[in-house]
């Protein structure tokens, strides 16, 4: 009997104990090997796999005891199903479907600071079977795109600094998120925005992290470093305290999350480890990423967001001018000089983004403005606005019509 009672509580010990590991150490690896399983099938938006994806965020959510920011941890976001219409051309318009956005508050403590936010956040979505509509790479045809490094790795890096940050006392309040829809044209991160329940000048700095998952020689990028008057300086300090060698690129312009922020005038830090040839492949498993690296980078990026969050004086936001090189397309002799919008929102195409010193800026194109017509031909959708592109020359002035608050305007852009 006696022998009995010891078993007894040895068993309650070691169950107590396996919990309080299970709530305090959280394991990037495993998050991981089950976002990009066979089970989630590529997470796709609208899908099973999208809702085990939403399942899974929300329940480490709750055990590092986050608050929804709304009433419950989920934002819908609505998306348009262009895959239909590709299937069947007699079919009048594409239809709405929907997924979720995953959004967990931790409070700050100071009362001056509080009212004051940084958000944390990576995309959970990915291309599923690779469809005909999708951006995959892959020349087999329904295979499941596992998106390991793009983006279960950036998500189990936000997920691990959820844990961080949990367990200590913070200025600031902070804002986690997980995006949906980012493959899409960004529309999770842009949707976020448009119903934000404060003003979104109480957003101090927006923190992503997309394909961290391939670190090499100690090397990383993180863009957005001119974004703000100090944000160099910051990562150049904890680069050298985690012994990093970092690529600064200045930039808040790029394919992610985090240019829906900046095209708001908040600083951003876009942390990557840069793409491979499994990119929008279904080669991009698991068992291929470097998990020490991500816990480095983990490190890196706590120490900075860290900083961020406690500081006593904001970020002071910067717009950059964008270098030569960058622009719509690369493929293209000419471009604007925009980052449009690709989701088809409105009729037309809507700058998203107007590039410091390109031709559209210079015209006067601002953030918002929505583009009719170009060159005399009527501009409906983001593939009309790209074949007119394609037809224009170099060092030629070009007449652009939009439509701003309401109003046309016309515009004469030199490329």
């Amino acid at each position: 009997m006696k022998k009995t009672l010891i078993l007894i509580v040895l068993f309650i010990l070691s169950t107590n104990l396996f919990s309080q590991t299970n709530s305090n150490n959280f394991s990037m690896e495993k998050a991981v090997h089950y976002l990009a399983s066979e089970e989630l099938q590529g997470r796709s938006p609208s899908t099973k796999g999208d809702s085990l994806a939403v399942d899974f965020i929300t329940d480490l959510f709750v055990k590092a005891k986050l608050k929804p920011l709304y009433k419950t941890y989920y934002q819908e976001v609505v998306f348009k199903d262009m895959e239909s219409i590709a299937r069947n051309s007699k079919q009048a318009g594409p239809k709405n479907k929907f997924s979720r956005n995953v959004v967990g508050l931790l409070e700050g403590n100071d009362p001056a600071l509080k009212n004051e936010y940084i958000v944390i956040g990576a995309h959970f979505d990915h291309l599923g079977l690779g469809s005909m509509m999708s951006a995959s790479r892959s020349k087999e045809p329904n295979q499941i795109h596992y998106g390991a490094d793009d983006n279960a790795s950036g998500v189990a890096l936000m997920l691990d600094l959820v844990n961080k940050f949990s367990q200590k006392i913070n200025q600031r309040s902070i804002i986690f998120i997980a995006f949906t829809c980012e493959e899409n044209g960004l529309i999770g991160s842009k949707q976020f925005l448009e119903e934000l329940p404060f003003d979104s000048k109480q957003i101090v700095a927006m923190f992503n992290f997309d394909m961290v998952g391939m670190l090499k020689n100690n090397s990383l990028t993180v863009g957005g470093t001119k974004t703000s008057k100090e944000s160099e300086k910051i990562i150049k300090k904890y680069s050298k305290a985690n012994n990093l060698k970092v690529s600064l690129s200045p930039s808040g312009v790029g394919p992610s999350d985090h240019a829906s922020f900046y095209a708001k005038n908040i600083p951003v830090f876009y942390f990557t480890t840069g793409a491979d040839s499994t990119y929008h492949t279904p080669y991009d498993n698991p068992h291929r990423l470097n998990y020490k690296g991500i816990d480095i980078v983990s490190k890196f990026a706590f120490d900075i967001s860290n900083d961020v969050v406690n500081r006593k004086d904001r970020l002071r936001f910067k717009r950059v001018k964008e270098p030569k090189n960058s622009g719509d397309r690369p493929t293209f002799k000419v471009t604007l000089g925009i980052m449009p919008d690709v989701t088809g929102s409105t009729d037309g195409v809507k700058a998203e983004i107007v590039s410091k010193g390109k031709p559209a800026d210079k015209a006067g194109m601002q953030n918002g403005d929505i583009i009719i017509e170009l060159n005399g031909k009527k501009v409906t959708d983001i593939y009309s606005y790209m074949n007119i592109l394609g037809t224009l020359k170099e060092n030629e002035a070009y007449k652009v019509k939009i439509k701003r608050e309401g109003k046309t305007k016309e515009l004469k852009v030199k490329l």
